[in-house]
């Protein structure tokens, strides 16, 4: 259990409230995104009557995701809150709709979260924590591990929800990492995230084709320069470990002079 005495904590997609009054009752202060009029009505008058709990929430009415990025309201947010970049923790009921790319974004957003408890489709759990060559392993997988030191906490059976979705749920904890993705700038983990997603494309076939095309020269001299055997590249982007990746990328940097940090 997290302890969150004395935090600040972002919830994205409070629903009707139940998980943000736990959190409220808990935490210093909630910020807690909800983009459904109905629910962002619903749950407004909760929070009148929730006494000192409902004053330490600030609702926002607004998606949290534009594209691949956070919406800028919500960045705008973080700021005003003073949630200033891995001081934060975000605790989450994800809708199933977004919870990959929201993961993503949060990951390459100049504010991430210092950790994450999320709740989500469990075939979406078993992508965010699976290992190089497996089928679920890509680069949302690769992305989330670099960034966070992700476990399954547990899983939570279709059984309990009203109404009851299709699936059971994977609850999963990221958390803080020593040599972590999120040191390096968002533009960089941009850059990274779009360079898996390059990778990513032609999972089934070798690495040299699809990094060629991406780099659009030779990748052997990217690949010494990364301390990396040529011999990496007759292998499936999915049989390639994450660190492998992140160094394949920042030595493609320095190649074309850029700074990899």
């Amino acid at each position: 259990e997290l302890d969150l005495s004395g935090q600040q904590v972002l919830e994205i997609g409070a629903g009707p409230g139940g998980l943000t009054r736990a959190l409220a009752e808990r935490a210093a202060r909630v910020l807690a995104v909800e983009v459904d009029p109905r629910l962002q009505d619903f749950l407004e008058e909760e929070i009148e009557g929730w006494g000192e709990a409902g004053k330490r929430v600030r609702l926002l009415r607004h998606s949290a995701l534009q594209g691949s990025c956070l919406q800028p309201e919500l960045a705008e947010a973080l700021a005003a809150e003073g949630m200033d970049a891995q001081t934060y923790p975000c605790v989450s009921n994800l809708p199933y709709s977004i919870s990959g790319p929201m993961l993503a974004a949060l990951a390459v957003s100049e504010r991430p979260p210092k950790e994450i408890l999320c709740l989500c489709q469990w075939e979406l759990g078993e992508r965010l924590l699976a290992r190089p060559g497996g089928r679920d392993y890509g680069g949302l997988s690769a992305l989330l591990q670099l960034a966070w030191s992700g476990r399954l906490v547990r899983r939570v059976g279709k059984e309990v929800f009203r109404p009851r979705p299709g699936v059971d749920s994977a609850l999963v904890h990221f958390g803080e990492r020593p040599d972590s993705l999120l040191m390096l700038r968002p533009e960089l983990r941009m850059q990274f995230s779009r360079f898996l997603q390059g990778i990513f494309a032609a999972r089934r076939k070798q690495l040299r084709g699809g990094l060629q095309r991406l780099l659009g020269r030779r990748p052997e001299p990217v690949l010494e320069a990364a301390g990396l055997g040529s011999e990496l590249l007759q292998r499936r982007p999915e049989a390639l470990e994450a660190e492998d990746l992140l160094k394949i990328f920042q030595a493609s940097l320095f190649d074309s002079g850029q700074s990899a940090r």
